[in-house]
């Protein structure tokens, strides 16, 4: 069986980053983004339901980032709530190279937003589950 992570990871990748910048684990280079998606953990397990073969189900965490710099109450979560809602459509159809994709489903763990004294980030995720044979 043929590990999907990597294929999974260029899947969203290319789905996501011609709208939004989208990075693998961390933001790197000299970026200083305010608003960028991380393609974040990755589970995966083998499913036996049936006895026609393999199946991979897959877990991919999405986490969605707005940055405002400065004091005070700045910003607004809109933008994260909107980002979601493009990225749902971007990836609502996505295929899987060297796969096929037979379920699709989302999850969508609590936000983790945070302020200091000198700006305040909005985190929205979205868990991507698939179901690939």
């Amino acid at each position: 069986m043929v590990n999907p992570n990597k294929y999974v990871r260029k899947a969203i990748y290319d789905a996501v980053n011609p709208t939004y910048t989208c990075y693998d684990m961390q933001v790197t280079g000299d970026d200083n983004p305010t608003q960028y998606v991380i393609i974040s953990t990755q589970d995966k397990e083998i499913d036996k339901a049936t006895k026609c073969g393999d199946r991979w189900i897959t877990y991919t965490l999405l986490d969605i980032v707005k940055i405002y710099n400065g004091a005070g109450n700045v910003g607004s979560r809109l933008v994260n709530d909107d980002m979601e809602n493009t990225i749902m459509s971007l990836i609502a159809n996505i295929e899987i190279d060297g796969f096929t994709v037979l379920n699709r489903r989302y999850e969508f763990p609590s936000n983790l937003d945070s302020s200091t004294a000198t700006q305040t980030v909005y985190r929205n995720f979205i868990r991507v589950i698939l179901t690939l044979e």
